[in-house]
């Protein structure tokens, strides 16, 4: 069913290339489409967004309130609204009286979602589900450190308990640090600290990055699950510990089941993406993390017949959607910079080869930033493309 231009327009928060995979799959079927950032990203490029620009939602919180009032109080309606930041995630959560007056959202209570930005508390989520998760230690000073059992299993990863702290104090893009060693996990732990950010330290679960798999779901508020997706990562940026620059939508039985249990046990709806790693030691699925908005790869579920946002468009405007949990595997999403960025840093430790890297980026596939019908993003692309790899484009576009 494709909406006539006489519906009411959804607004996305957010316009990296999450939020610009949201907008291109309302906007391809007729839906007026909002962009709202604090920043002119990506998606404030493409020809299916009226994009604005606000005050930042947690850094400026009174002025961006302010701002949604002034802004949305002139139109008539509620507005379906989608989330593809953290950010605004954590606004929305917080501010969701004032914010339901302007915007209808499928949100789960602010207590669920303040356990799923806590790192920690995911795993003790996932854990009370029945999922397997790799072993968990939250520290919050250097005298925590000491206290960690002494047959831990190296290498250990450590990483955020908040991810927008670890964002705002240490990095928007690196996930986190591996430590093969105690001096080294001393180290780099305590540089950590002294920056007042909590951390936690976990063991790392080993397997190639296509051991890396992710189920996508949508859940409508009286928990019917409207939309059923998953992919498996092939490269990672950073590379081992970072977001997939190349992922491929696959079938996986054993995910579908495990991505099912943890939000049905733990009463989720809404939104939500899980990352799981097939642990090569033991061959089960072990939890990496919990996200519940949008994830960046969203547009990739569209070109394999799940359009995400739409299913979850008619459900905020009728109460109503016809589940969609088939789609097409094998079809891979990519991030040409992103990947070339990865392929250097792997070649360079001789984990991958050109004509290895080349075979994998073959069959159908949908690019990050560009599509025939809306091809501009992906100007706005290159530039970024350019100070990532500091390499030529026409090099970039003549090997892909």
């Amino acid at each position: 069913m494709k909406p006539s231009k006489l519906q009411q327009p959804a607004v996305s928060f957010g316009l990296f290339e999450t939020g610009l995979g949201v907008i291109r799959s309302l906007g391809q079927q007729g839906i007026d489409v909002i962009g709202i950032d604090s920043k002119k990203d990506i998606g404030w490029y493409s020809r299916y967004v009226t994009p604005l620009q606000c005050p930042h939602p947690l850094q400026q919180e009174p002025a961006f309130l302010d701002w949604v009032i002034q802004t949305f109080s002139k139109y008539q309606c509620k507005m379906p609204a989608f989330i593809s930041s953290d950010d605004f995630l954590m606004a929305f959560s917080k501010n969701r009286d004032m914010l339901s007056q302007y915007f209808r959202i499928n949100l789960v209570e602010h207590s669920l979602l303040e356990q799923i930005f806590d790192k920690h508390q995911q795993f003790l989520l996932a854990q009370k589900a029945g999922i397997e998760v790799p072993a968990t230690f939250q520290i919050y000073d250097p005298k925590s450190l000491d206290e960690l059992p002494g047959d831990l299993h190296y290498p250990l990863f450590i990483k955020a308990k908040d991810v927008n702290t670890w964002r705002r104090e240490i990095s928007g893009t690196i996930k986190g640090f591996v430590v093969n060693t105690s001096d080294e996990l001393q180290h780099q732990a305590t540089k950590i600290l002294a920056k007042g950010v909590p951390i936690i330290v976990q063991e790392v679960i080993l397997g190639a990055d296509t051991n890396h798999l992710k189920y996508c779901s949508y859940t409508s508020p009286s928990g019917t699950i409207l939309a059923e997706f998953a992919l498996r990562k092939i490269r990672q940026n950073p590379i081992r510990f970072g977001v997939g620059s190349v992922v491929e939508s696959m079938h996986d039985e054993e995910l579908l089941i495990a991505g099912r249990r943890l939000l049905q046990n733990i009463g989720f709806h809404g939104v939500a993406s899980i990352e799981f790693k097939r642990d090569e030691r033991d061959g089960r699925l072990k939890l990496v993390e919990i996200n519940p908005r949008y994830w960046q790869q969203n547009y990739l579920a569209t070109a394999c017949g799940v359009n995400f946002p739409l299913l979850n468009y008619f459900d905020l405007v009728n109460g109503s959607g016809e589940a969609i949990t088939s789609f097409t595997p094998g079809i891979k999403w990519v991030n040409r910079y992103m990947d070339f960025d990865s392929f250097l840093k792997y070649r360079k430790e001789g984990s991958i080869t050109f004509s290895s890297w080349r075979k994998s980026l073959k069959g159908k596939k949908v690019y990050a930033d560009f599509t025939w019908d809306d091809p501009v993003p992906a100007f706005f692309e290159i530039g970024f493309g350019w100070k990532l790899v500091k390499a030529p484009w026409f090099l970039i576009k003549r090997i892909l």
